[in-house]
């Protein structure tokens, strides 16, 4: 159980995994690199054209693996948010797509540390 709630918490908010397995200053660095990046992406290049599906679909796979972050830049993209074009806009994506990349990373850390921390309480599954 603790390893799907770590990689489910690690998906919805960066180190959210680490910070349920009690590594919290591991937590703290993943959650502002990780943050800052996303949101430095979405700085740059707005809500609207940089987290979407129909014009960035290879980048917007990575950025699923932001999840909290995606399903927050998708509401706020039906409020009207804003957009860019141009060379901003391909910044802007692979900022956020690297940040979820990222992610990804995090989110396997966590899965180990959750299934190590489990082996060593003898905890199954």
């Amino acid at each position: 159980m603790k390893l799907i709630l770590s990689v489910i918490l690690s998906w919805i908010v960066p180190g959210g995994g680490h910070f349920f397995l009690g590594e919290r200053k591991r937590a703290w660095i993943f959650f502002v690199v990780i943050t800052l990046t996303f949101w430095t992406g979405i700085y740059i290049g707005g809500v609207l054209s940089t987290v979407n599906f129909q014009t960035n679909t290879p980048w917007f796979f990575a950025q699923v693996f932001l999840g909290g972050y995606t399903s927050l830049t998708e509401i706020l993209s039906l409020f009207g948010a804003t957009a860019s074009y141009g060379k901003t806009l391909d910044l802007a994506t692979i900022y956020t797509g690297v940040a979820g990349l990222l992610n990804i990373l995090v989110i396997l850390d966590a899965a180990v540390r959750a299934t190590t921390q489990q082996t060593k309480d003898g905890e199954t599954g």
